[in-house]
């Protein structure tokens, strides 16, 4: 099985699921629905385009460093409503993570992986993470490699540049049939907004001695 491995790093990135109206929500590791965007992004491929194939991809998350949630608290003037009317003040509270470093994977098809690599390596698009404003500070690329997703994440290269001590173990999210763990960031249609189940699990892996260095 083969896994495409993207390396995203920030200063700030947001990652929300179940945000309404003025309280926009992040999770502390990136959400299918927004990988998929940034897929989208590199490829070019618009809103009213079908996501089956990417939303059919298995995703897993190694978080190499834990970010810190923050509060941005927003006042909107002149917002427009529904009928075409304006409300005189909206108050938004707006989450995101700060300093954050991840390693995603996704397993599926060759032929696929292969071409989201190469849009990655020249994507159609500006791709950002969570929102317009917050782009990479590190390549997104890192490339396809001929292991599983588990073992892909397990081996790929840890960046212990400018951290006190290495960490004897990170922490996994891993799709799976088998847990109570319910997102709801599966992207069907993203006109309409609606999205479908998945169910993760996190576990807590240790780094290996000697871990593989994949090329960019």
């Amino acid at each position: 099985m083969l896994t495409l491995l993207m390396r995203l790093r920030a200063p700030m990135m947001s990652w929300g699921d179940h945000s309404q109206f003025g309280h926009r929500d992040s999770r502390r590791e990136p959400t299918k629905s927004a990988v998929i965007g940034l897929l989208c992004a590199a490829l070019g491929r618009p809103r009213w385009e079908p996501v089956h194939d990417l939303a059919a991809l298995k995703m897993g998350v190694r978080v190499n460093k834990e970010g810190v949630l923050q509060r941005d608290y927003h006042t909107v003037q002149d917002n427009m409503r529904d009928d075409g009317g304006k409300v005189n003040t909206t108050l938004s509270d707006r989450y995101y993570v700060a300093d954050a470093d991840y390693l995603v994977g996704l397993e599926g098809s060759p032929e696929l992986l292969s071409q989201l690599d190469a849009a990655l390596q020249n994507p159609h698009w500006q791709l950002y993470l969570g929102r317009k404003s917050f782009i990479p500070s590190h390549p997104i690329r890192v490339g396809v490699v001929n292991l599983p997703l588990l073992s892909a994440l397990q081996q790929a290269a840890y960046e212990h540049r400018g951290r006190k001590n290495r960490p004897s173990q990170l922490r996994f999210v891993l799709e799976t049939t088998d847990s109570t763990d319910t997102r709801q960031d599966v992207p069907l249609d993203w006109q309409r907004r609606q999205f479908g189940r998945r169910t993760v699990a996190t576990e807590y892996h240790p780094l290996p001695e000697v871990v593989c260095t994949f090329p960019n």
